[in-house]
């Protein structure tokens, strides 16, 4: 029995050779009926150069300047015409087989709306977003004083990435991370399109919140199978990626969480943002000085620095 048909998107910024390594592990497991939006957010690389001649199916969408992730997935979604779609970050490598085991379990499992993969890091391990639980109050405590760290097979202080339960076992979940994200049409026909208040990160978080909302199921599925090698666009624009990441996770909570709780509880957590976002800039700072001051010439961007209070950890 054929598999129904999908729609991928793919945002790219300044991406490199990623685009190409993750564009050639997935070709091979579309079908007919599928359909591929590429949207380039006015990147100044040339990782696309070729690329329309490779896969001269590939619908690229330009965008004259980066209007952030959430907005140009939203671009494509307006035209995807698949049952269900994609979200597929250009630096992520697929398993062979991924896309047909993760549309079979859906098939089978109607009251699903988003599925998630097992993604890997290059080291090896788990990316700990592939799986987690909405953020509350003390979420936030456990990441600052360490106990999440310190104790991650405990319950409690585990229970943001659920690091207590098996990699290995398909689990109802909060939310799925972005870099691989499966939603059925109907669902996102339910819920609308990506919020674009977040120019990046959270922008997942927030649709696995309206999804469960409305009744969906989300699924981190551990058969299906990717790799992720993080922070192609992140690394171009350090500094403003420690600003919207630091942005999201302040508008996430206002919108979502913040009602939950009285002011009391609201104003340390504020409170605690800002700070994490002054420690993240002033550790970054004094690292790239203490490195130009130690080698005398410039080295490559040094991949950021992000404390603590982080749920999607910036490479």
């Amino acid at each position: 029995m054929p598999r129904p048909p999908i729609s991928i998107i793919t945002v790219t910024y300044n991406s490199g050779d990623r685009i190409w390594a993750c564009l050639r592990t997935l070709w091979p497991q579309l079908r007919a009926a599928d359909e591929v939006f590429l949207v380039d957010n006015a990147s100044t690389d040339d990782g696309l150069r070729g690329i329309p001649d490779a896969f001269p199916t590939l619908q690229i969408i330009r965008n004259p300047r980066n209007v952030g992730y959430a907005a140009a997935n939203n671009q494509a979604l307006q035209l995807a015409r698949g049952q269900y779609i994609l979200l597929l970050n250009p630096d992520v490598i697929l398993e062979p087989n991924a896309l047909d085991i993760a549309l079979a379990y859906l098939e089978a499992h109607p009251d699903v709306g988003i599925l998630g993969p097992k993604i890997l890091l290059p080291n090896g391990r788990l990316d700990p977003p592939a799986r987690r639980t909405f953020k509350t109050a003390s979420t936030y405590v456990y990441k600052l004083t360490g106990l999440s760290w310190l104790f991650p097979r405990h319950p409690q202080f585990g229970r943001y990435y659920l690091s207590y339960l098996d990699d290995d076992q398909i689990t109802d979940v909060d939310a799925v991370v972005g870099a691989f994200l499966l939603i059925r049409r109907e669902t996102a026909a339910q819920i609308g399109p990506l919020d674009e208040r977040f120019f990046m990160y959270c922008e997942d978080e927030d649709w696995c919140w309206r999804a469960r909302r409305a009744g969906w199921r989300v699924v981190y599925h551990p058969g299906v199978l990717a790799h992720h090698y993080k922070g192609s666009s992140a690394r171009s624009r350090p500094f403003a990626m420690i600003y919207h990441w630091h942005r999201s996770i302040f508008l996430f909570h206002r919108k979502n969480i913040a009602s939950r709780y009285p002011l009391a509880v609201n104003v340390p957590i504020y409170a605690g943002m800002g700070a994490s976002l002054l420690a993240t800039v002033g550790i970054n700072v004094l690292r790239r000085t203490t490195e130009r001051l130690a080698i005398g010439t410039p080295r490559p961007p040094t991949p950021p620095v992000v404390t603590s209070w982080s749920n999607r950890q910036l490479p």
